[in-house]
C-alpha cells in the first residue's frame, strides 16, 4: 500500500464505529462486535506493508469485517455454542453483497461531510437531527431567530445532499 495513503489512525477513526454496528447488525452482542473489529484492525496492522486493495479500501475493510465475523461465529459455536440461535446467520453473512454495506458508508460518509462543517453550524444541524431539538429549541437554547436556524439547516442539507450524491464510492457515478 502506498505510505501516502496509509494513516492507521485515520483509517480506524473513520471505520470502527460503522464496523462495531454492521457486525452487531448480525451478532447482536456489542462487546463481541468490538472483539470482531479489533481482530479486523489487528489484521490490517500486521498486513500493513503487503496490503494491495482490488476495491476501495471500504470495501476491503468491509469485506475483512464480515469474513472475520464468520470465523468468529464459527469458533465460538464450537467453544461457547454461541449463535445457535439463527443457525443461517453463516449464510446469511456469506451471501450478502456489497450493496448492503451502503447504509454503513453513508453514514461514515455524513460523519466525515459534518466534521468540515463551520462548528456553528455542525452545532446547529447536530442539535436538530441527533438530539432531536426543534428549530425553536435550538433558537432559544443558541439565541438566534428561528429563521436563522432554518437557513443554517437547509444550507446544510443542500450540502450534505450535493456532496452524497456526487460521491463515486456510494453511487458509483
Amino acid at each position: 500500500m502506498n505510505q501516502k495513503t496509509w494513516d492507521f489512525q485515520v483509517i480506524f477513526k473513520d471505520y470502527y464505529n460503522p464496523l462495531v454496528n454492521f457486525v452487531n447488525s448480525y451478532l447482536g452482542n456489542i462487546e463481541d462486535s468490538k472483539e470482531v473489529v479489533q481482530n479486523v484492525f489487528f489484521k490490517l496492522w500486521e498486513n500493513k506493508d503487503s496490503l494491495q486493495f482490488q476495491v476501495s479500501l471500504k470495501g476491503y475493510i468491509y469485506q475483512s469485517a464480515k469474513n472475520t465475523m464468520i470465523d468468529y461465529i464459527r469458533a465460538n459455536k464450537r467453544h461457547k455454542g454461541h449463535f445457535e440461535v439463527d443457525g443461517g446467520i453463516e449464510q446469511n453473512i456469506a451471501e450478502s453483497n456489497s450493496e448492503e454495506l451502503d447504509p454503513f458508508v453513508i453514514r461514515s460518509e455524513i460523519e466525515n461531510l459534518i466534521r468540515q462543517l463551520k462548528p456553528k453550524n455542525r452545532e446547529i444541524f447536530e442539535l436538530s437531527k441527533f438530539e432531536g431539538l426543534t428549530y425553536e429549541e435550538i433558537s432559544e437554547y443558541l439565541k438566534i431567530s428561528k429563521r436563522t436556524v432554518e437557513d443554517n439547516i437547509s444550507r446544510t442539507m443542500s450540502f450534505l445532499k450535493d456532496n452524497l450524491k456526487n460521491n463515486e464510492e456510494i453511487f458509483n457515478v
